[in-house]
C-alpha cells in the first residue's frame, strides 16, 4: 500500500486506482473545464457523437457550425428550468428540433439488447484534479460523467496534520453555493468531505448552514456497530478503500445517478401568511440505504420468492426513502436466468402520513405512468384487492386497509404472479383491529384482537408455512426476540446455542454517533452509556427521541 503524505498524495493515489482499475479518463482543468457550465463540454460531444451519430448528423445540417453551442444552451435551460435539475435532465435527456438526445445510459435489466448494452458500456468517466472554480479558488478533485460534474471532493490527510472537519469547514465556509459546480440542483450532485479514514457529504451547499450527513460504513459488529469505518477489514488499503473501488466503480455510479438520486419535492404552508411554497431537497443514499438495498437485491435475485427478510434500521435512518429505493428497484429485478422476480410489490405502512411520504418518494425516483397504484383514503379495500388481482407494479396502502382483504387466500389463487410484500415496523404497537390487517396479510384473519405484529407473524408462519410465491421485507428499528427469530438468518454462537441476526443491520449507536458526532453534541454528551445483548429489546429510554432529533438536524 502506497504511503499517501500529503493532499496531493491522496489525490494521485484516487486518480491512478479509478484510471487503472474502473476505466477512468484523467483530463485537465486548464483544457477542459467550463466553468461557466461545469462541464467538460469535449467529452459530452464525444459521448453523443458516439451513442447518436444519426441524430448528431441530423443537428449539425440544421445549426452548421452552432450545433454544440445550441445543444449545450438547451441542456442548461432544461436544468435550470422551474420544477427541473441537473439529475432529472440526465435521466429524461433533452428534446431539441424534434429530436431527443439522452445524456446517459443505464444498465439493462437484461443482456438481451445488445445496442442498449454498447450504449451503457459507451459512457465516459473522467476526473480532474486541482479543479479552478474561479480565479481564487480549486477543488481536489472532480468525478464526471459524460462530461457532466457529477461530485466534488475535498480531501484531508492525517499525515499532513488534517482531517474530513477541515474540508467541511472549507465546504461550509470557504466555498461559493452560487458557483455552477455548487449550484443547488445544476451543479455537482453530491460534494464529499473526507480524510483517509472517515467522509460525511452533503447535496447542497448553503454557506455556515451547510448541513453534511456520514458516508461511512461503521466501525465493529452487530448492535455495537458504531460510526466510521473499519481500520482493518482484510483490504491492503487505505478505511476509504470503498469510495474508490466501490461508490466510484462504473457501474455503482451509473446505478446512484439512475436508480438512487432524485429530488424530493414538498408542499409547505407559511404559517403567517398561508403562501404555499414547494421545498425541495436532493436526496444521494447514505451509505447504509445504499447497501442495504444492494444486499437485498443480490440476495432476492439468487433466492427468487424463497426467503423473507429482516432489516433492522434505527430511527433517523432515512427508513422511508429506504423502503422507497427497495420497492422500485425489486420490480425490475431479474434473475440469473433473466427472468422476473416479482411481479408486484406491495408497501404496507401503519401511518398515512408515511404512506404519502413513500407514494411521493417512489414516485421522485421514477415518473413512468402506472408504476405505482396508491390506495389512498379515498379508496377501499375492495379497489386494493382489485389493484392486487391488476397489473400494477407498486401498490402502497397502510394496514387499515388490510381489514377485509384476504392476502394469503389471493396469493394462493395466483401462484402464476409473485409478490415481495415490504413491511414498515414489523413490530408495530398498534393493536387492535389494525394488527388484524397485518394477519391477513400475513395469512392468519383470526385470533386475539390485541396481538401485535410479531404475534400475527409466528401464528401465520406455524399455521400456513412460507408462501412459495410470496417474500417480505420487514423494516424495524426495535425488533423483539420473536421477530429475529421469524426473520432473522439463523447463525451459531460460541457456545453452540442458536442465535439470530437481521439481514441488514444499522444500529442506534451508529445512528447516535454519527449524527451526533458533528451536528448534535449537546443531545450526544447526555447520551447514557449502554450495554445490549442480540436478544433484547436493542433500545433503551430515549434512545428513539434522541435519533429522531438527530435525523432533524440531517437532509434526510
Amino acid at each position: 500500500m502506497k504511503i499517501i503524505g500529503t493532499e496531493r498524495d491522496y489525490q494521485r493515489y484516487i486518480i491512478d486506482y479509478l484510471i487503472d482499475n474502473n476505466g477512468y479518463i484523467e483530463r485537465k482543468c486548464k483544457t477542459n473545464y467550463d466553468r461557466t457550465t461545469a462541464m467538460d463540454r469535449e467529452l459530452l460531444f464525444r459521448f453523443l457523437e458516439t451513442t447518436q451519430p444519426d441524430t448528431m448528423a441530423a443537428l449539425r445540417k440544421i445549426y452548421n457550425g452552432q450545433t454544440e453551442e445550441t445543444i449545450v444552451k438547451f441542456i442548461i435551460q432544461s436544468i435550470d428550468n422551474k420544477g427541473s435539475s441537473l439529475i432529472e435532465t440526465l435521466k429524461s435527456g433533452i428534446e431539441i428540433s424534434n429530436m431527443h438526445l439522452d445524456l446517459l445510459y443505464s444498465k439493462p435489466a437484461t443482456d438481451y439488447n445488445i445496442d442498449l448494452v454498447a450504449k451503457y458500456n459507451a459512457n465516459i468517466f473522467s476526473i480532474m484534479e486541482e479543479v479552478w472554480i474561479n480565479d481564487d479558488q480549486r477543488i481536489d478533485l472532480v468525478v464526471f460523467l459524460n462530461g457532466f460534474s457529477i461530485a466534488t471532493f475535498e480531501l484531508k490527510c492525517q499525515s499532513a496534520g488534517q482531517n474530513y472537519r477541515m474540508a467541511i469547514k472549507q465546504y461550509s465556509e470557504d466555498r461559493d453555493p452560487k458557483n455552477r459546480l455548487f449550484l443547488f440542483k445544476a451543479g455537482a450532485l453530491v460534494n464529499f468531505a473526507m480524510d483517509l479514514d472517515t467522509c460525511y457529504m452533503t447535496t447542497k451547499l448553503d454557506g455556515l448552514g451547510t448541513r453534511f450527513i456520514p458516508f461511512n460504513r461503521g466501525r465493529g459488529e452487530g448492535v455495537n456497530t458504531g460510526e466510521g469505518n473499519p481500520l482493518d477489514d482484510g483490504v491492503d488499503d487505505y478505511p476509504m478503500h470503498y469510495m474508490w473501488d466501490d461508490i466510484l466503480r462504473r457501474d455503482s455510479l451509473i446505478e446512484l445517478i439512475t436508480k438512487f438520486v432524485f429530488i424530493q419535492r414538498e408542499q409547505v404552508v407559511d404559517e403567517l401568511t398561508g403562501k404555499k411554497s414547494v421545498k425541495e431537497k436532493l436526496i444521494f443514499p447514505r451509505y447504509h440505504q445504499r447497501d442495504a438495498v444492494r444486499q437485498l437485491l443480490a440476495d432476492a435475485e439468487y433466492n427468487g420468492t424463497q426467503l423473507n427478510y429482516l432489516i433492522e434500521h434505527s430511527a433517523g435512518s432515512g427508513k422511508t426513502n429506504t423502503i422507497a429505493w427497495l420497492a422500485h428497484r425489486l420490480v425490475s429485478l431479474h434473475d440469473t436466468q433473466n427472468q422476473i422476480v416479482y411481479d408486484s410489490v406491495l408497501v404496507i405502512t401503519d401511518r398515512v402520513v408515511v404512506d404519502r411520504q413513500l407514494q411521493d418518494a417512489i414516485k421522485g425516483i421514477d415518473h413512468k405512468s402506472g408504476l405505482v397504484c396508491t390506495i389512498d383514503d379515498k379508496k377501499t379495500s375492495a379497489d386494493l384487492a382489485d389493484a392486487l388481482k391488476g397489473n400494477y407494479k407498486i401498490i402502497v396502502t397502510t394496514i387499515q386497509k388490510f381489514l377485509y382483504v384476504d392476502f394469503w387466500k389471493l396469493a394462493q389463487n395466483q401462484n402464476n404472479k409473485t409478490f415481495a410484500i415490504i413491511i414498515d415496523e414489523a413490530h408495530s404497537s398498534t393493536s387492535g383491529k389494525d394488527m388484524i390487517a397485518v394477519k391477513n396479510t400475513l395469512g392468519q384473519n383470526d385470533g386475539p384482537e390485541e396481538a401485535d405484529a410479531q404475534d400475527a407473524i409466528e401464528n401465520e408462519i406455524q399455521r400456513h408455512g412460507k408462501a412459495p410465491n410470496v417474500s417480505v421485507f420487514a423494516f424495524t428499528a426495535t425488533p423483539k426476540p420473536m421477530t429475529l427469530r421469524l426473520f432473522g438468518r439463523e447463525s451459531i454462537d460460541a457456545d453452540g446455542n442458536p442465535v439470530y441476526q437481521p439481514f441488514h443491520l444499522y444500529s442506534m449507536k451508529q445512528a447516535i454517533e454519527g449524527v451526533y458526532h458533528l451536528m448534535c453534541c449537546k443531545i450526544i454528551s447526555n447520551t447514557r452509556p449502554t450495554t445490549r445483548t442480540e436478544q433484547d429489546h436493542r433500545r433503551r429510554p430515549g434512545d428513539e427521541d434522541d435519533c429522531r432529533q438527530a435525523a432533524d438536524c440531517t437532509l434526510y
